[in-house]
């Protein structure tokens, strides 16, 4: 894999919500500077391996900048939790093939620099 200095990812989490009794499937969002420490730092969160299913690289301040914007734009799909917070988890609303619709269509059109790499 070609060396970026900086990665923005997406991967997904299945679950059972004891809330809704139902399972679930939310879409994580990030940035990093190591993709394989990162992965290492899920896994061990979840306790199963991980898979980033869609991943961008490129420099840093424009990797940080598509994901300021993601988060703005999404703002409503955000997984919020303790005290209000909202996390990098998009909710089970959004489907996974629009969010990276979405994401390609911003990279073409106002992203310099940003390669798909899957």
């Amino acid at each position: 894999m070609q060396m970026f200095d900086y990665y923005f990812y997406l991967w997904q989490h299945t679950f059972w919500d004891h809330a809704s009794q139902s399972i679930i499937t939310r879409t994580c969002l990030g940035i990093t500077k190591d993709i394989d420490g990162r992965q290492n730092g899920y896994e061990g969160h979840v306790g199963h391996a991980i898979e980033f299913l869609h991943l961008w690289g490129g420099p840093e301040r424009p990797i940080r900048a598509l994901e300021d914007q993601i988060k703005q734009d999404f703002d409503d799909y955000l997984v919020t939790g303790h005290r209000g917070f909202k996390y990098e988890w998009i909710n089970e609303e959004m489907e996974l093939e629009n969010i990276v619709k979405y994401l390609d269509w911003e990279i073409e059109n106002k992203y310099i620099g940003i390669t798909k790499i899957k």
